[in-house]
């Protein structure tokens, strides 16, 4: 090749995070690094990243832009990683700031009530619908929790 023509493929410095709920987008900024619950477990994602595609449950979402952390509760879904961007497409999305924790204590109490009466096989769409409402309210708590102490 001639000089110049050579293409070098360096790795981004930051990803794009992209955040999409029924609602429409709801997040859409430059940051350094993500966090995301998965149904496998949390990881993580820095620039570079090699191409991934998994499925998202109710937890905590981590960013850093630049020295700050922030956090948001997301519910579950998908999410898409690559070398420059993640894309999470998820059911339910609150800003942790903006947790009311009154309101998600007690929509935790009410949903572990009727997740415990509960009288069918542990099973279904009806149980897996009581148990999303159990799991998106602890989300949002520790969500506000962990950005209260960040």
């Amino acid at each position: 090749m001639a000089e110049g023509t050579q293409q070098h493929s360096e790795t981004p410095s930051r990803l794009r995070l992209e955040v999409a709920t029924p609602k429409g987008m709801v997040l859409q900024l430059d940051c350094d690094e993500v966090e995301a619950p998965s149904v496998d477990g949390e990881f993580g994602v820095l620039p570079g990243h090699l191409p991934l595609l998994a499925a998202l449950k109710c937890g905590p979402l981590r960013y850093r832009e630049g020295g700050t952390v922030r956090y948001a509760a997301v519910g579950p879904g998908f999410v898409q990683a690559e070398a420059d961007r993640v894309l999470l497409l998820t059911e339910r999305y609150a800003v942790a700031e903006d947790v009311d924790m009154g309101e998600a204590r007690r929509e935790l109490t009410e949903a572990e009530q009727r997740l415990a009466a509960y009288e069918e096989a542990h099973e279904g769409a009806a149980w897996r619908a009581l148990q999303v409402e159990v799991d998106w309210a602890l989300a949002r708590i520790e969500a506000a929790e962990l950005a209260r102490h960040a």
